[in-house]
């Protein structure tokens, strides 16, 4: 082995030091080569990945650009409601307004006709388990309320409503119309057909009304969603314990107040406050509820107050008197102990140095409540 490797030196020693250019010269060629290599492969990968996007668009305008130089078409209508929106886009606020309005006009029966125009299209949106229901009207009448009612900062409600409706008298003009065009009156078949698929879509948005009048009702009545709804034929409760009832958060904040007026005070001044106790916890429960949020359903709150044998014990109710699942209505209560402050009570209690003193003094009034308890079906009694 040592051998060989003596006669493979002997051969290119001779060489070493006059050759180093060339060999130099070598090593550049082949990195150059290899990086012409890679440049070629990262421009062949871009040219699949161009070509590819290239026959995707090329797809997307092949079904809105017109087949065989047939301009009177549906693909003619969308393509110029496609041009109108991009002109709209360099254009001023009143301008684009009306470019805008008329590309509507052209898309909407652009897509109405396509529908039709296209077999797949067309067999796409048929439903053979619904007895061959073509859907087709329904979209055209998802547009057209989109575009009479909608704007681009709203959708107001009215649009879903009457969608069913304009849908409904789309499906059905065709069997008002014969060859010419010219106005027909509908086949003795076809009457019954018109007259239920006028009901049905009539029912349809009725129930979408009724969704948007229920959830107007709970934005005005919240308390709503507490009651009981296992019995009615229109409402489902989908998720449990989303929102506490107004009433218990009526009496939480009458709590506070009543502590507020009380807490402090005197013995006798306590016992003077408690003689018209009833009117006096109703005016707390009109002051919490004028602080709170203004909703319908407020008129419909009342707080009462009633005083329990013992020194001191009451009771406050918050009471609904609107409508509700029950025809007597319920309410809340909480009762509250109302004593006096004994020596026990501020033992050990200190405050840093420089604060104001918030200690309560030996015999004023505490106030202590028990939680909320509730709801108790009907109206409290005892209480005027």
């Amino acid at each position: 082995m040592a051998d060989i490797l003596q006669i493979f030196q002997s051969l290119i020693a001779p060489f070493l030091p006059t050759a180093w250019p060339l060999w130099l010269l070598a090593f550049v060629l082949l990195l150059a080569s290899g990086g012409l290599i890679w440049a070629y492969l990262n421009f062949a990968i871009l040219i699949k990945i161009f070509s590819a996007i290239a026959d995707f668009f090329k797809q997307v305008f092949g079904v809105f650009v017109p087949k065989d130089k047939k301009w009177d078409s549906a693909r003619t209508l969308i393509l110029l409601a496609a041009l109108s929106w991009l002109f709209s886009l360099f254009a001023g606020r009143i301008v684009q307004n009306i470019i805008s309005f008329m590309g509507w006009l052209f898309l909407i029966p652009g897509i109405h006709w396509i529908m039709y125009e296209e077999k797949q299209l067309k067999e796409l949106l048929t439903f053979k388990f619904l007895g061959n229901l073509f859907i087709g009207p329904w979209v055209t009448g998802a547009l057209i309320c989109i575009f009479l009612f909608t704007t681009p900062d709203s959708f107001p409600p009215i649009t879903l409503i009457m969608w069913p409706i304009v849908s409904a008298i789309i499906a059905s003009l065709p069997k008002f119309i014969k060859a010419g065009p010219e106005y027909k009156l509908p086949d003795v078949g076809d009457r019954q057909y018109l007259v239920n698929l006028l009901l049905i879509n009539l029912l349809l948005s009725c129930w979408i009304q009724l969704y948007y009048s229920t959830q107007n009702w709970l934005a005005q009545y919240p308390s709503l969603m507490t009651e009981n709804l296992g019995n009615s034929s229109f409402f489902i409760r989908l998720q449990q314990g989303l929102t506490v009832s107004r009433g218990a958060e009526l009496l939480e904040r009458t709590e506070y107040n009543l502590k507020s007026n009380l807490e402090g005070q005197s013995w006798s001044q306590v016992e003077l406050w408690l003689l018209n106790f009833n009117e006096r916890v109703q005016a707390l429960g009109n002051s919490v509820l004028d602080q709170m949020p203004q909703l319908a359903e407020n008129s419909f709150w009342r707080v009462q107050g009633q005083v329990l044998p013992g020194e001191y014990r009451v009771k406050l109710y918050s009471v609904w008197q609107g409508p509700s699942a029950d025809a007597q209505g319920y309410h809340y209560s909480k009762i509250c102990n109302i004593s006096r402050v004994t020596a026990e009570d501020v033992a050990g209690q200190s405050l840093p140095f420089g604060l104001p003193s918030v200690i309560p003094a030996v015999g004023s009034a505490k106030v202590q409540c028990e939680p909320v308890q509730g709801p108790f079906r009907g109206q409290p009694d005892g209480v005027s």
